[in-house]
C-alpha cells in the first residue's frame, strides 16, 4: 500500500510541478505572474489523471473517486482562463511586485523568485490537498474488490451541492460583473451583488469549493484508511475563509456602504435566510 501511495505521489507531483516551469517560463515572456491562478483547478486534474492512469484496476469507486476532481478542474479551469486571459496581471501580483522593487529587489529577480513562492508554493497545496485521491486510489489499486458504500453515495451528494453552488454562484458574479463593468461612481458607492445564491451566502463560490473537497474526502473514507487525510478538506476550507478567500476579499469590499448593510444581512459563508 505505502508503495503504490508513493508511486502516485512520486508521478503526479511530477507531472504537477513539470507542469508550473513550463507555466513559470511561459509567465516571464508575457510578464504574468497570475497565469498561475489558472493553473490551480487543472493541478488536481492532473493528479487525478495520473493516479486513474496508474491504477491497475478501473472499478467503478476508482472511477467515481477520479472523477470528481477532474470534473471540479476541469470547470473551473475553463472559468478563470475565460475571467483572466487578456486582462493583464492581476493587481495582486503587480503590487507583491512593486514591494519588492521598492526593497531592491531587480524585477528580474522577482521573477525568479515566483517560481519558488508563487508557483511551487501552489504546487505543494496542490500536491498536499489531493492526499484523499493519493492514498484512496493506491487502496483501490491493491483492493479491486472494493465496493461503492454508503460514504461514497453521500460523498457524491456532498460534491455535487458544492459543484452546483461554485458554478451557479461564479456565473451570477460573472453576469453581475458584466452587468456593472462601466460603472463610474466611487468606490464606496459600488453596487453589491446579493441576488440569486448571493443572497444566502455572501461566498457561494468558496461554500461549495469547500463542499466539493469535502465530499471527495467521504468518498476516500470508503477505503481503509481514507479518513486519515482529513488535512486536505480542512486546509482547503482554511483556505478558502481565513487565508486567500473569504477574509482577504472582505477586507476590500467592506469599504463599500453597500456591503456593509450586506455583511449585517447575510451570513459570511455557510447559506441560511438573510436577517430582516
Amino acid at each position: 500500500m505505502q508503495h503504490s501511495f508513493f508511486i502516485n505521489l512520486t508521478h503526479a507531483g511530477s507531472l504537477v510541478f513539470g507542469s508550473l516551469i513550463l507555466l513559470w517560463a511561459l509567465s516571464l515572456k508575457l510578464k504574468d505572474a497570475s497565469l498561475v491562478d489558472i493553473f490551480w483547478g487543472f493541478g488536481f486534474l492532473l493528479v487525478a489523471v495520473a493516479c486513474f492512469m496508474l491504477s491497475q484496476d478501473k472499478t467503478p469507486y476508482t472511477t467515481i473517486l477520479i472523477l470528481l476532481p477532474i470534473l471540479w478542474g476541469a470547470r473551473l479551469t475553463l472559468y478563470l482562463a475565460k475571467r483572466n486571459i487578456g486582462h493583464g496581471e492581476d493587481k495582486r501580483y503587480i503590487a507583491m511586485r512593486k514591494r519588492a522593487e521598492r526593497k531592491g529587489l531587480s524585477e528580474n529577480n522577482w521573477r525568479l523568485r515566483t517560481l519558488f513562492t508563487i508557483f511551487f508554493g501552489q504546487g505543494l497545496l496542490i500536491m498536499i490537498i489531493s492526499t484523499p485521491i493519493l492514498f484512496a486510489s493506491a487502496h483501490a489499486s491493491n483492493s479491486p474488490d472494493i465496493s461503492t458504500g454508503p460514504l461514497v453515495y453521500v460523498g457524491v451528494i456532498v460534491w455535487s451541492i458544492g459543484f452546483l453552488f461554485e458554478a451557479i454562484g461564479d456565473a451570477q458574479l460573472s453576469r453581475f460583473m458584466k452587468k456593472n463593468s462601466n460603472f463610474k461612481g466611487n468606490e464606496a458607492d459600488k453596487p453589491v451583488l446579493n441576488l440569486g445564491l448571493w443572497k444566502y451566502t455572501r461566498h457561494p463560490n468558496y461554500f461549495g469549493n469547500a463542499c466539493i473537497w469535502w465530499g471527495i474526502w467521504l468518498v476516500a473514507c470508503n477505503s481503509n484508511i481514507g479518513w486519515i487525510t482529513i488535512l486536505s478538506p480542512l486546509l482547503m476550507t482554511l483556505l478558502l475563509t481565513r487565508i486567500s478567500g473569504r477574509d482577504l476579499l472582505e477586507r476590500q469590499m467592506k469599504k463599500r456602504t453597500a456591503y456593509a448593510i450586506y455583511t449585517k444581512k447575510t451570513n459570511s459563508f455557510i447559506p441560511w435566510f438573510p436577517k430582516k
